[in-house]
């Protein structure tokens, strides 16, 4: 059976694909012939003004190119023992007709298919033939060839960020799109470091229609070790270039209901989110629940402190620090953080919060230890642990060091 991987494979490659394998639904390894007129020039130039980018750009979205990002190719982002001659790359994502998305997989939906290819090549190759006109050398990343990762590059040029079916979704077109690339000579590309789509994923996390709407079990949910859910792709499951299948983008909200809607949406979504999370992060509620339970903490030292953390949130940390014989509660922005703060911490969903807080014997809470619910992590060395009263702490709760569900 062929490895699972995040994501689908239509118009992105897989980014572990080997030198001599190709994807099961027959993307890449496909050599899209060179249309090109123009020869590369003998000393072609380096440097362009903002005038000449502006130009090429009005050209650029005259052919019909969508957007138009700027970045650098890295190794990880070439195939295996493949070769671009420069790493200045522009990376462009071109519409697929409506045709494509509207026909159910078969020989017409991939024919079909196999023109928007053939089109994003033809008009990636006047773009090239425009800048070696001007003096600029250049070489082609081609959407059917399998030479760059696409998808990867274009979510670094900023373009836009992929989604868990593994296709880049943008704000222009969703995952409605063919990426293409040129590497060029010039020099002082305007690269933009920042990415203002990284919120996608998250957004993906609670949707999963593409899962969904996927009848061939390509794509499937499965739960990590920590108790959160991620999107593995079944290659040979896939049949997106083999039959023009595009269900996953056809069901995905930023193609029905468009890129604006879906960020109001998770805005709106988040607000509400953070609103309640913030509930469970009042300082008196942990100061009860910690002298509500001080016989647990009695063995610790001054000085040890306990990180509790929601697997939902990555903002903000709740501290507990024993000082002066006291057990002293603070609420930490993450973002504040620039080292480990904690000795150890504990990692919790935040569905069960409301039932430790309102747990005064910790039954409930020493329950979840034991079973796995809750995890513990160690940031310090087992000796440290010894040495700051953890030992008898840890046997308490009925773990263990470096055992049971204690990750010391």
């Amino acid at each position: 059976m062929a490895n699972d991987k995040k994501g689908s494979c239509c118009g992105s490659e897989d980014t572990d694909l080997e030198e001599d394998e190709e994807c099961g639904c027959g993307c890449g390894g496909f050599k899209y012939p060179d249309t090109s007129t123009k020869n590369n020039p003998n000393k072609p130039k380096f440097i362009a003004d903002e005038e000449f980018f502006k130009e090429f750009e009005n050209y650029a979205y005259s052919l019909g190119f969508k957007s138009i990002g700027y970045t650098q190719l890295t190794p990880d982002l070439l195939t295996k023992n493949k070769f671009m001659q420069y790493t200045n790359t522009i990376v462009l994502t071109i519409e697929m007709d409506k045709g494509i998305i509207e026909t159910p997989p078969g020989e017409k939906a991939q024919r079909l298919n196999d023109l928007a290819y053939e089109k994003t090549g033809r008009l990636t190759y006047m773009l090239s033939d425009y800048l070696r006109e001007k003096g600029y050398a250049t070489e082609i990343a081609h959407s059917y060839d399998s030479i760059v990762k696409l998808s990867p590059l274009a979510q670094k040029a900023g373009l836009g960020f992929i989604g868990n079916n593994g296709l880049l979704i943008t704000p222009e077109l969703g995952s409605s799109l063919k990426i293409s690339a040129i590497t060029v000579s010039i020099a002082n590309l305007p690269v933009q470091d920042e990415n203002e789509h990284a919120w996608i994923p998250e957004y993906c996390e609670k949707c999963g229609k593409c899962v969904k709407a996927c009848p061939h079990e390509a794509l499937i949910e499965k739960e990590t070790c920590c108790g959160g859910k991620e999107v593995q792709f079944v290659r040979k499951q896939c049949i997106g270039c083999s039959q023009g299948c595009t269900y996953c983008i056809e069901g995905c909200p930023f193609d029905q209901k468009g890129y604006a809607h879906v960020k109001n949406k998770f805005d709106k979504m988040n607000a509400k989110l953070k609103e309640k999370q913030n509930k469970k992060f009042k300082p008196e509620l942990w100061n009860n629940w910690a002298e509500q339970n001080s016989q647990m903490f009695a063995g610790l030292v001054n000085g040890a402190t306990i990180a509790i953390s929601m697997i939902q949130n990555e903002e903000k940390l709740i501290l507990l620090e024993k000082a002066d014989h006291n057990l002293n509660v603070t609420i930490k922005e993450l973002k504040e953080l620039e080292r480990p703060v904690a000795d150890l911490m504990f990692l919790i969903d935040e569905k069960d919060i409301k039932k430790i807080l309102g747990d005064t014997a910790s039954i409930k809470f020493m329950d979840m230890l034991s079973s796995g619910k809750i995890k513990v992590y160690g940031f310090i060395s087992q000796t440290q642990l010894i040495d700051k009263g953890y030992m008898a702490f840890l046997n308490r709760l009925g773990l263990s060091l470096g055992g049971g569900s204690c990750c010391c």
